[in-house]
């Protein structure tokens, strides 16, 4: 079997099992799999198809004409500061509701489901994660025979900064011709090192 296809498995018998247990996936960073698999759900980051981006456009419309709004009233030399005040408050209180909508429609996992996570499989690790989040090797798969070195450190990651987390961590694994795979991830700071040590450690126990 050669990678793409072990890697194309992997990914489809974690992301069946992740749908099929979406409360055990939303707590865990770590998530057994069933025929030895582990599926590493690093980040909460979302796919969305054709309904779930247009049920979303018309918030985030909605969220940019209130802003620009809100600039134009606190800009506005004319009008009574009490006018400003109110027309604020109004404003904020407009981007809140919108920010509760988003979240709320964004938890559908029907619309958006759980789609970006790493594999660790019997025959090796595969990465999926889109170009837009590592440009350079989004989808790299390594199988254990290839790995030559392991480390981790914490990292900025954009799409992690989208999801509301401004450290990330990051589990870079590097081949012995020298491709590099990287595995994002984010714990509370108590815990990043822990829940690092645990992957690591899946990843030599599987070397072996």
């Amino acid at each position: 079997m050669n990678q793409e296809d072990w890697s194309t498995k992997d990914y489809e018998t974690a992301s069946s099992y992740i749908v099929e247990h979406e409360d055990e996936a939303a707590s865990n960073i770590i998530l057994p799999v069933s025929k030895g698999i582990t599926a590493v759900l690093g980040l909460p980051l979302y796919g969305a198809g054709f309904y779930g981006i247009f049920m979303l456009s018309p918030i985030i419309l909605f969220m940019f004409v209130t802003t620009y709004f809100l600039l134009v009233v606190l800009t506005a030399d004319s009008m009574e500061m009490q006018t400003q005040i109110l027309f604020s408050g109004g404003c904020f209180f407009m981007l809140w509701a919108l920010g509760k909508a988003l979240q709320l429609l964004i938890s559908t996992r029907d619309l958006f489901p759980r789609k970006y996570f790493t594999t660790l499989g019997a025959n090796g690790v595969s990465s999926h994660y889109s170009k837009l989040h590592f440009p350079c090797h989004s989808k790299v798969t390594l199988a254990w025979s290839d790995i030559e070195t392991t480390r981790a450190y914490p990292s900025l990651f954009l799409a992690g900064m989208f999801a509301g987390f401004f450290k990330t961590n990051i589990i870079e694994i590097t081949s012995k011709s020298g491709d590099i795979l990287k595995i994002p991830f984010h714990a509370p700071s108590d815990q990043a090192i822990s829940v690092a040590e645990t992957i690591l450690d899946l990843i030599n126990q599987k070397m072996k």
